[in-house]
C-alpha cells in the first residue's frame, strides 16, 4: 500500500527537477506531501514569501494554503490556479499514483492584474497580527514580480506535464519492485523445486511441475509486461503478453474440445513469439470459411503441426517459410490443410507413419494430434496425409466430421 511520495520518488532527483522547472519558469516551486508538508527544499522563493514563513503562525498559514489548493487539485485532476491567504497568485498541480492523492507541485508566487484575478478563489487571512514588521513587508511585497494571465496559464500546464513525469517515475519504481518482490519469490520456489529433484524420481517431479501456482506466473509475467510498457520495450510486452496467453491456454484439459476460432488465436500468440525470435522471417496466412469458426476441435490441433512445420521447414536452413492453413467444409466432413513451402520431407507418400516423437513447446507431437483426434471423433477420422508437395515444402491434411 502506498502512503507517501518517499517511498517511491528519490527526493534527491525530485528536488532537482523542482530546481530546474523554477529556473527554466522563473517561478517559485515547491513540493508538498498530501497534507500540504513541504518534501523539498523550496526553490525561488520571493523574499516575500520567505518572510511570511519565517514566524510560525505564517508558515502554519502557508501550509494550510498549499494544503487547499492541493487537494483542489487532486479533486479536479488538473492543474489548479488560486489566490493564496496572502492575495498572491500560484498554482498545483496534482501527484496522484494508482489512484492515491499522495501531494502536488505548487509553484507561482507572483501577482497579476486586478481585472484578472475575479475568477480566482482566495483564502483571506489577516497579514496585520502576524508578529512580522509591517514595513519591511510591503517593501518585499513590493518586489514581487507580475505576469499576465495568459504566462500563468501556460506554467500551470506544464507544472502538470512535469507533476505527471513524476508519477511516471514512482510507477516504473513500484514495478520494479513488484518484479524484485516476484523474482525472489520465483528464485525461492526454483530453489526448493531444484532440493527436490535430488530426492524424487522423474514421474514423481513430473507431478509436482504441475503444483505451481499459475496465477504467480501470470502476475509475474504481466509485471514483467508492465515494466516493458513503461521502458517502451514493445517486443518485450507483445512476447510477455503471448507467452501469458499461451501458459493459460495449456492449462485446460487435453482431452477438451473448444471453438475453432480460439485455436487459431492461440497460434496467433504461438506465431507471434516464433517471429520475434526469428525476426519475421516466419509468415502465416490463414483461409478458414466464417461458419467454421465455432466448430470445436481437440486442443492444441494445429499449434503442433505447425511447430513442426518451422522445427523441420525452417530451423534447419533459416529460409523463409510461409504456413499456410486452409479450413473448409466438403462431403460432409471439415478438412485442414497445413502447407509450408519449407524444406520438405524425404518420401512421398499418404501413408508415411506418423513421427512418434513430441514437441519442442507442448510436448504433443503428429502422432499424438492423430491419436486424440480419433478419440473425439471415430477411428476413421484424424491424419489423412502427409506429404511433400510437388515442388517444395509440405502437407499435413486432416479430416475431422462436419
Amino acid at each position: 500500500m502506498i502512503k507517501n511520495l518517499r517511498e517511491f520518488v528519490d527526493i534527491d532527483q525530485l528536488q532537482k527537477l523542482q530546481e530546474q522547472f523554477a529556473e527554466a519558469m522563473g517561478v517559485a516551486v515547491l513540493i508538498c506531501d498530501a497534507q500540504g508538508e513541504p518534501v523539498t527544499s523550496p526553490s525561488q522563493f520571493t523574499g516575500f514569501c520567505r518572510y511570511i514563513r519565517s514566524c510560525s503562525e505564517g508558515l502554519k498559514r502557508c501550509i494550510l494554503s498549499d494544503d487547499k489548493v492541493g487537494k483542489l487539485a487532486a479533486e479536479s485532476k488538473r492543474p489548479v490556479i488560486h489566490r493564496c491567504h496572502t492575495g498572491l497568485v500560484d498554482f498545483a498541480a496534482p501527484i496522484i499514483l494508482r489512484d492515491k492523492y499522495l501531494g502536488s507541485i505548487l509553484c507561482g508566487q507572483v501577482l497579476i492584474e486586478d481585472e484578472e484575478l475575479e475568477e480566482l478563489p482566495k483564502v483571506e487571512m489577516n497579514m496585520a497580527d502576524l508578529p512580522l514588521d509591517q514595513k519591511t513587508l510591503q517593501e518585499f511585497y513590493d518586489q514581487l514580480e507580475r505576469k499576465n494571465k495568459s504566462r500563468v496559464h501556460s506554467i500551470a500546464e506544464l507544472l502538470f506535464v512535469t507533476a505527471n513525469y513524476i508519477v511516471k517515475l514512482g510507477d516504473a519504481h513500484l514495478t520494479a519492485q513488484e518484479l524484485s518482490l516476484n523474482n525472489l519469490k520465483l528464485l525461492e520456489e526454483l530453489r526448493r523445486r531444484s532440493e527436490l529433484e535430488k530426492l524424487l524420481k522423474d514421474t514423481q517431479l513430473k507431478v509436482l511441475q504441475s503444483q505451481i501456482n499459475p496465477h504467480f506466473l501470470f502476475n509475474t509475467l504481466n509485471t514483467i509486461s508492465r515494466l516493458a510498457y513503461m521502458e517502451n520495450a514493445k517486443q518485450t510486452e507483445n512476447v510477455t503478453y503471448s507467452l501469458g496467453k499461451i501458459l493459460r491456454y495449456s492449462l485446460r484439459n487435453i482431452d477438451q474440445l473448444i471453438p475453432l476460432k480460439e485455436e487459431i488465436e492461440h497460434l496467433k500468440y504461438y506465431l507471434s513469439i516464433q517471429q520475434t525470435r526469428y525476426r519475421d522471417q516466419i509468415k502465416m496466412v490463414i483461409n478458414i470459411e466464417d461458419h467454421l469458426v465455432d466448430y470445436r476441435i481437440p486442443i492444441f490441433t494445429l499449434q503442433p503441426i505447425v511447430e513442426n512445420s518451422i522445427v523441420h521447414g525452417f530451423e534447419s536452413t533459416g529460409d523463409p517459410i510461409t504456413i499456410t492453413i486452409e479450413i473448409y467444409a466438403e462431403d460432409e466432413k471439415i478438412i485442414f490443410n497445413i502447407m509450408d513451402d519449407g524444406v520438405g520431407i524425404e518420401e512421398n507418400s499418404v501413408n508415411i507413419p506418423l513421427p512418434k516423437g513430441t514437441g519442442h513447446t507442448t510436448r504433443i507431437g503428429l502422432n499424438n494430434v492423430d491419436k486424440r483426434i480419433k478419440h473425439s471423433f471415430g477411428p476413421q477420422w484424424g491424419i489423412a496425409k502427409l506429404e511433400q508437395l510437388s515442388q517444395i515444402g509440405t502437407l499435413v491434411q486432416l479430416h475431422i466430421p462436419g
